[in-house]
């Protein structure tokens, strides 16, 4: 295939051609599908993120109209047996399910709502899901689908119902390229399919509480990307020196998030955030029904701080041990192991269970081995499910050899070894760090992933990217116990160090590549470049339906809101629309000094806005002039994400508010005088501005042992409420408030001030 250019990919979605359909299955022709070698008068490949493995041009386009519907084949309606053949999970989504993802999708791309019908009976309009394609066909496998667009309509045709939900993901994706173009699409066939049968992400839920409403949106990003997998790791804490010199060990943070109502094991659950076992049914129909497999990881003999604090008898006792781990020797710990997991393994679907077992105690090898060929067995005995861990046996030497129907995550050379593993008969999945590991503030792994470095370089079978054709560093890409790979996020450095708008950014940004090299491999990324490809993955990254986490909120320029109250209301003079409204007496007053008019706040008014963030880069300034008296913790902007204090109970300082976190400005704004306070963050820093000179960087300590030291942080900017809807709103006038969707400097701060007052403090 030539390389496609970004002119040709742009020009795939130029021009609309209607036809008429009658709900057929694609061609024959279409199972045999080669790669295309297009004329110039056929339609190019589409841009999709990951490529298409396959695509035949036709000449015009097909349109999607607001009277198009979704046509489901009842035969297939309600899934097939493969569907649970082919998943890890119990009960997965059918065929009408996913249906009702994709309708819900489109109504977020278009605004269109369209009607989901289980009919034969099919319209030019319509888009018809199958299944029933070449269960022959090795290559289309189980997740592959025929997608095919012509004058008579669209049709996807899988061999499962999950494979026809990836042909949604990528339809989706062609509307949302399509979208200034009045959703026209171009007529063609495609032969798609993954070359690995997993493609993960994982993530650590533990060291950073992350709401059930954030979980589904990295369910929403990732499926969007045709990735199959999301681990949770449940519980965790930061790493830790041994006993001897840590002597405080059972009084640092320590994560579980699974809050059972039984006595035995609901002391373990976090208050900041946990979640019920209605919370993960609820949040596993969510996963099943966006083409996943939800796999739960409670970590143990180490990292088992969440335990061991409770019950310090558990540690292993010697000055040279971690207080983070469960003593072996004690059968107390497994009795208590064997009792934890029969309690919580039937809140899960999954068929495969990940137990950790990384990092323990290399003095005690063997027995480490030992545990989790037990608890191989006690699975399969107890609960009929299959078990994985993390890869450790170069770091755990013994005799015992562990059993080889234990899925491994490959993640370190230092603790285990994929090549030898899979000689000797073990399953192994990629996630081999530091290529694939993102650990916001670390500076031993990926703070932010390279995404060019991934597409250019990674591949699953390659676990040594600076010796990518050693064949004792790296595997065969068509190996038979690889079974994928994925990319891992781990959250070491603990809440404040990072905010949960800031965690997604990390996350999203190299999603697009991984999926590349998990479905479809290097064939993908060898025909557009990186430069080229990038673009067009931005602007679907910013694009996918569910997702609100990215908060960039919608601008014709450089102002998203300003609001000077000139005209006795809180009209929005950016062009945007974003006009406030006052709630609970607040007032527009004459308030003199060269501010004109400015808003009167009292603790139980506000200002109401329809902007709930803006994540970086982003520049927000204000004027205040506070009355003599205000409440401990005086709200001046506000949203979910997070809080800008007058003050906070312990300190005068203004103060920014984060997932439960404070950081102070070391800012005190005098009492009735106006002042203007104005922020700026560019994704390495935020920096506050006091009367429109740079004042203070927003920080946090990092106070792991290894670290101990301050570290800049990137805030997400509140902006849903100037006040506080709960009756804790900063008292006295505000002016003057507004938001650029870029980064500012002191110097321009004063010249954005002075736009709304005309004197200086």
């Amino acid at each position: 295939m030539k390389r496609v250019s970004i002119v040709l990919l742009a020009a795939l979605v130029a021009t609309s051609v209607m036809g008429t359909l009658a709900c057929p299955i694609p061609d024959d022709d279409v199972v045999s599908l080669q790669p295309s070698k297009t004329s110039s008068c056929a339609n190019p490949t589409p841009f999709v993120i990951p490529s298409l493995q396959e695509w035949k041009g036709a000449k015009g386009d097909w349109k999607l109209s607001k009277g198009s519907r979704i046509v489901i084949d009842p035969a297939f309606a309600k899934g097939i047996p493969a569907d649970a053949k082919h998943s890890f999970m119990m009960n997965p989504a059918n065929l009408q399910q996913y249906a009702a993802s994709f309708q819900s999708d489109i109504k977020q791309v278009t605004g269109w709502d369209l009607q989901v019908v289980v009919s034969t009976k099919c319209g030019k309009d319509d888009i018809f899901l199958t299944l029933g394609a070449d269960a022959k066909d090795a290559k289309l496998g189980n997740e592959g689908y025929i997608l095919d667009i012509d004058k008579k309509g669209v049709s996807i045709q899988a061999t499962t119902s999950r494979g026809a939900f990836w042909g949604t993901r990528t339809l989706l994706q062609m509307l949302i390229l399509a979208n200034e173009n009045n959703y026209s699409l171009p007529q063609g066939k495609a032969r798609d399919f993954p070359n690995y049968g997993e493609r993960k992400f994982m993530q650590d839920i533990a060291r950073k509480p992350i709401p059930m409403s954030d979980l589904k949106e990295y369910v929403a990003l990732t499926s969007f990307y045709k990735f199959n997998t999301y681990h949770i790791h449940l519980n965790d804490n930061p790493g830790m020196q041994n006993k001897a010199l840590n002597k405080e060990w059972a009084s640092q943070y320590s994560g579980f998030r699974l809050k059972s109502d039984n006595p035995a094991f609901s002391m373990y659950a976090n208050n900041d955030t946990a979640y019920t076992k209605q919370d993960m049914r609820e949040y596993q129909d969510f996963v099943k029904a966006r083409g996943m497999d939800l796999i739960p990881e409670i970590d143990t003999p180490a990292h088992s701080l969440c335990f061991t604090k409770f019950h310090p008898e558990w540690s292993i006792q010697e000055a040279a041990a971690r207080g983070d781990w469960l003593d072996l020797g004690n059968q107390e710990v497994w009795t208590f192991l064997e009792n934890l997991w029969t309690e919580f393994v039937g809140w899960f679907d999954s068929r495969e269970i990940h137990i950790g077992a990384d990092e323990y105690d290399a003095t005690k090898g063997d027995l480490a081995r030992k545990f989790v060929n037990h608890f191989h067995d006690y699975f399969a005995t107890n609960f009929n499910r299959t078990i994985r861990m993390w890869g450790s046996d170069v770091k755990l030497p013994g005799t015992i050899e562990i059993n080889k129907d234990i899925h491994t995550d490959h993640w370190d050379w230092t603790y285990s070894n994929p090549v030898d593993l899979v000689k000797r008969g073990h399953k192994v999945s990629n996630l081999n760090a530091p290529d694939v590991y993102m650990v916001p503030r670390s500076q031993s792994y990926w703070d932010y992933i390279d995404d060019k470095k991934i597409y250019d370089l990674w591949l699953p079978h390659i676990f040594d990217i600076f010796d990518r054709t050693n064949s004792s560093r790296n595997l065969n890409p068509n190996e038979p116990l690889l079974t994928g790979g994925g990319f891992a996020n781990w959250n070491d450095f603990l809440s404040e160090s990072v905010t949960r708008v800031e965690l997604y950014d990390r996350v999203s940004k190299p999603a697009g590549a991984f999926a590349e090299k998990l479905w479809a491999g290097e064939k993908s990324t060898s025909n557009i470049s990186y430069d080229e490809w990038a673009p067009l993955a931005k602007k679907l990254r910013e694009n996918i339906p569910g997702v609100t986490l990215t908060r960039r909120p919608a601008s014709v320029g450089q102002f998203v809101i300003s609001y000077d109250f000139e005209d006795g209301g809180v009209k929005d003079k950016s062009g945007n629309g974003y006009d406030g409204k006052l709630n609970n007496g607040a007032k527009v007053v004459d308030a003199g000094e060269g501010h004109g008019k400015a808003v009167q706040l009292s603790p139980n008014s506000f200002i109401s806005t329809p902007v709930e963030s803006i994540g970086y880069p982003y520049a927000v300034g204000l004027w205040v002039k506070p009355s003599g008296n205000q409440a401990a913790n005086a709200v001046l902007l506000e949203s979910g994400d997070g809080r800008l204090l007058v003050s906070n109970s312990t300190s005068p300082t203004v103060t920014f508010e984060q997932d439960g976190n404070k950081y102070n400005t070391q800012i005190v704004l005098p009492a009735d005088t106006w002042s203007h306070i104005g922020f700026s963050a560019d994704g390495t820093k935020t920096t506050v501005f006091f009367n429109m000179r740079r004042s203070a960087m927003v920080h946090y300590y990092n106070g792991r042992w290894d670290q101990l030291r301050n570290e800049t942080m990137v805030v997400t900017a509140p902006l849903r409420n100037i006040g506080s809807a709960n009756g804790n709103s900063f008292n006295g006038l505000v002016d003057g408030v507004f938001a650029l969707n870029r980064a500012s400097f002191g110097g321009e701060m004063a010249f954005l001030g002075k736009r709304y007052a005309n004197a200086l403090p």
